[in-house]
C-alpha cells in the first residue's frame, strides 16, 4: 500500500514541477519581451527626437510662409480677405492630407514578433466567414 502512496507523492510532486518550470517559462519569456522592445525603444529615441525637431523647424517655416501669403495678398484683395482665402486653402490642404494618412494608415493587427513559434494560430474575422459562406463553403473553426 505504501508503493500507491509513493507514486502519488511522486506525481505530484512531477506535476509541481511542470506547474513552476512553466511559470518561469512564462516570466523568462516577458522578461524577453520587454528587453527587446526596451532596446528597440533606445535605438528610436535619437531618430524620434531629430524627427520631432524637423517638424517643429518645418511648422514654423509653414508659418512664417503663410504669413508672407496673407501680407502679399493683402494688397491686392485686403487683409481680411487674404486671411480667408490662405486659411481656408490651408485647411483644405491639412484635411485632404489628414485624409490621405487615414486611408494608408497600417494594420496595427500584426504580430510584434513575426517569428514567434509559441503563439497560436490567428482566428478567422466574422468577415471572412461571410465571405466563405457566400462562396459556399462552409463556416471555419
Amino acid at each position: 500500500m505504501s508503493d500507491r502512496r509513493d507514486d502519488e507523492e511522486t506525481y505530484r510532486q512531477i506535476i509541481a514541477g511542470l506547474l513552476e518550470d512553466g511559470e518561469q517559462f512564462a516570466k523568462s519569456r516577458i522578461k524577453l519581451y520587454r528587453a527587446i522592445v526596451l532596446y528597440r525603444v533606445a535605438q528610436a529615441r535619437k531618430a524620434a527626437l531629430l524627427i520631432v525637431t524637423a517638424i517643429l523647424i518645418t511648422a514654423a517655416a509653414l508659418v512664417a510662409l503663410l504669413m508672407a501669403l496673407v501680407f502679399s495678398l493683402s494688397q491686392s484683395v485686403g487683409p481680411l480677405w487674404a486671411g480667408v482665402i490662405v486659411s481656408g486653402v490651408g485647411l483644405i490642404t491639412a484635411g485632404l492630407l489628414a485624409y490621405w494618412g487615414v486611408k494608408t494608415f497600417p494594420d496595427l493587427d500584426e504580430k510584434l514578433f513575426e517569428d514567434d513559434e509559441f503563439d497560436i494560430a490567428p482566428v478567422s474575422s466574422p468577415r471572412n466567414d461571410i465571405h466563405s459562406h457566400e462562396a459556399g463553403e462552409g463556416p471555419r473553426l
